[in-house]
């Protein structure tokens, strides 16, 4: 195969001399990928969209398309596929270009970044039906997180237009018949789409020889829909920035995306079915080292509804082999609850547990990824719990994204080099075991209890009865159940409080959940306590917090460099020279801890609906530190207290251009802000304190943030009483 793919770069090379526009061949899967190797470089793919069909009989002539990808992966070279795989003819790229964005929301490029690709040297190819090309690589340095513009100019007709129609992005285009694939600037480029169109990947040439790509083959809850447009919270994006944040094993990962919504295992309709299309989107993505697995809801839930849970496992048990003798480490993805959608029933139900029964049980893959048991609710485990659901029962919004990425284990998805163990031996059991995600409490000086549902699923008709037991540093509790198996499974829902001395050191915690039945089976979980010890620094009657640990966003710039914060998502930050210096600061009459406007550093916490642990004290009131952008955010905050009870609190805070409303004081007043690629620049911008009411008379444990985004949190002091 490397010399067939050698010839074709021969074919190319000397047709670009002769003058003439070079021409793909209609490369089989094999084929395809050996031409990825032609330049000798070891390539990984940093970004991917799975082609789910073609549009217009006609094809595009004289578009110029500017399709807007995010990166995973860092390199210093680039090269891109163009694909025709779903064309009935022959398509004309008179030219192409990459460049990295200039502004979010704008299709301008950045000056000095714009590059010519080629094939086999030449500016234009074309590509057969069914045929797909790299391009020549080209010396690109790319971040690990860029937004990265590639632009085709197809100046005939051709047959449909191979896409992928939900970019859950903005990207640009024009119809007026001239090449705008060079422009710098926006004016060419004047409407916008959602979807991509024939660029299907994206590789990097990586510092490092040992990266690799993750890829997630899915539906569309893989392709992001009902996240945020344009602000790349699908949860392969977020698995991403988590491995950036990593340091272990897989932090040379790169994740591609393979989603198409509404895909089915068994059955074409939206795309091509999983099992035909493993080769295209999985198997030839370049440096791909190991595949997640997230199909079979759409196929329960549409019509034609497959009710038969082992139809599905075929085809899942046939995509694990097919990965697994391609060297590709493969993780299986339990399916979502999804109590609510239009066509839930009881049947629907049944298959879905059928599915994950076998997902969890059978040793097929080499790790299994539980979203079912992250993202069900566990006051009724056969929905989403209501803050991960985007509100149609069936997709889960940023929140729930979040809480996908957050359940994959970095270190299941091995190492990127292409090194593949031998599978498991499947084990024989028919108890299941789920635990809920981990969890984080605040010790400071007194007991705490940490809530968690232990999810067991029973194969056995009848009554059945057992013991639970919960250990934590060696220290066990039981408690006996029963419970009655409506039909082929029975579902045990089992929630504990596990006591957290304060003598519980700081650090990670395995909390052991073992289910023991009557009969004699036995299944255990394990989930991750962290335990942290919430100090804080005390000046009379405040208790101001240092929130580093939580920080996840850079939203101050310097001079120096104005593009390095993002505090709106549109490129403007405030200027570190109009704040305070990082450290204990009295503002509106409070004294804070505020954060560093280091260039590069975190300093400030988006509010997505989490929970921030507090110290273990009585206080009258939590002073806050904050700004919204976009316009006012009006919501409400949990308040969870150590005796178990909860508040709701509101929150109210002020857009930072706006100025302040009633209740809210002016804690730093700055007369510029800084924007992304232009330096400074007004209007003046503030940060504001509240304060958050809280029961003196009782302890408070942890507040939890409205799922605002727009809203930013700098730090926090609680108002001690005694």
């Amino acid at each position: 195969m490397r010399r067939h793919a050698t010839l074709i770069g021969l074919l190319l090379g000397a047709m670009a001399c002769l003058g003439m526009p070079a021409t793909a061949t209609a490369a089989g899967p094999a084929e395809s990928g050996a031409t990825a190797a032609q330049d000798g470089a070891s390539w990984v793919g940093t970004w991917s969209a799975a082609a789910n069909g073609g549009v217009s009989d006609s094809g595009y002539a004289g578009y110029t398309i500017r399709n807007l990808v995010h990166t995973s992966l860092g390199g210093g070279r680039v090269r891109v596929k163009l694909s025709n795989a779903f064309g009935t003819k022959p398509v004309l790229f008179a030219h192409s270009t990459v460049g990295l964005q200039r502004l979010p929301g704008n299709a301008a490029i950045a000056p000095g970044t714009l590059r010519d690709l080629t094939f086999g040297g030449s500016r234009a190819v074309t590509v057969p039906a069914g045929a797909e090309i790299y391009s020549d690589p080209v010396d690109l340095p790319l971040g690990d997180s860029a937004d990265l513009f590639v632009t085709t100019f197809t100046p005939d007709p051709s047959g449909p237009v191979t896409y992928h129609d939900l970019g859950v992005t903005t990207s640009y285009y024009s119809t007026d018949g001239t090449d705008h694939a060079a422009d710098l600037t926006a004016g060419g480029l004047p409407s916008t789409t959602g979807a991509w169109h024939y660029v299907t990947e994206v590789d990097v040439a990586p510092a490092s020889a040992q990266a690799g790509a993750v890829v997630t083959l899915g539906d569309s809850i893989t392709d992001g829909y009902q996240s945020t447009p344009g602000a790349d919270h699908r949860w392969p994006d977020l698995l991403s920035a988590r491995l950036r944040a990593h340091e272990g094993p897989a932090a040379g990962f790169g994740v591609l995306n393979a989603g198409i919504s509404g895909n089915r295992v068994l059955l074409d309709g939206a795309g091509v079915r999983a099992t035909a299309r493993l080769d295209r989107d999985v198997l030839q993505r370049a440096g791909a080292r190991t595949v997640i697995v997230l199909e079979g809801i759409n196929d329960i839930q549409q019509t034609p509804h497959q009710l038969d849970p082992n139809q599905i496992i075929a085809g899942l048990h046939q995509i694990a082999d097919r990965a697994h003798a391609a060297g590709l480490r493969v993780l299986g993805g339990t399916i979502l609850p999804f109590e609510g959608w239009g066509t839930y029933d009881a049947s629907e139900e049944a298959a879905r547990q059928g599915v994950n029964d076998w997902i969890r049980t059978s040793g097929v893959f080499d790790a299994v990824v539980d979203f079912d048991a992250a993202i069900r609710d566990p006051a009724d485990p056969h929905r989403m719990l209501p803050r991960y659901d985007s509100g149609d029962h069936l997709h889960p919004g940023d929140v729930g994204y979040q809480a996908m990425a957050d359940t994959v284990d970095l270190a299941a998805l091995g190492h990127p080099g292409p090194v593949h163990p031998a599978p498991p031996v499947p084990p024989r059991r028919s108890l299941t075991v789920a635990v809920a995600p981990q969890q984080t409490v605040a010790i400071a000086g007194r007991a705490a209890d940490v809530a968690f549902t232990s999810r067991a699923f029973v194969q056995a008709p009848g009554t059945v009865h057992g013991t639970l037991d919960v250990a934590l540093d060696g220290v066990h509790r039981q408690k006996a159940f029963s419970v009655i198996s409506q039909g082929r499974y029975a579902q045990l829902d089992l929630t504990d409080d596990v006591p957290v001395p304060a003598s519980t050191a700081p650090g990670t915690h395995d909390v052991t959940f073992t289910i023991r039945t009557d009969d004699g089976r036995t299944a255990t979980a394990v989930a991750t306590l962290d335990v942290e010890r919430m100090g804080c620094a005390q000046a009379d009657d405040a208790c101001a917090l240092d929130l580093g640990g939580a920080y996840d966003r850079d939203s101050i710039a310097s001079a120096a460099h104005p593009d390095d914060g993002n505090f709106d998502g549109l490129g403007w930050s405030y200027a570190a020279e109009t704040l305070p210096a990082a450290g204990p600061a009295v503002l509106a009459g409070t004294p804070f801890t505020f954060p560093t406007g280091a260039d590069g550093a975190l300093n400030s916490v988006t509010a997505h609906g989490q929970s921030l642990p507090l110290p273990g004290l009585r206080a009258g009131g939590l002073r806050v530190l904050g700004a919204a952008s976009g316009g006012a955010v009006d919501d409400v905050a949990t308040v969870t207290y150590t005796d178990g009870s909860t508040a709701s609190v509101p929150v109210h805070f002020s857009d930072w251009a706006a100025g302040p409303q009633a209740g809210e004081d002016v804690a730093v007043a700055a007369p510029y802000r800084y924007r992304a690629g232009a330096g400074r620049d007004g209007p003046a911008v503030d940060v504001y304190a509240r304060t958050i009411p809280l029961d003196p008379a009782r302890t408070v444990r942890s507040i939890t943030l409205p799922d605002q985004s727009r809203l930013k949190l700098f730090a926090l002091t609680l108002q001690q009483t005694h």
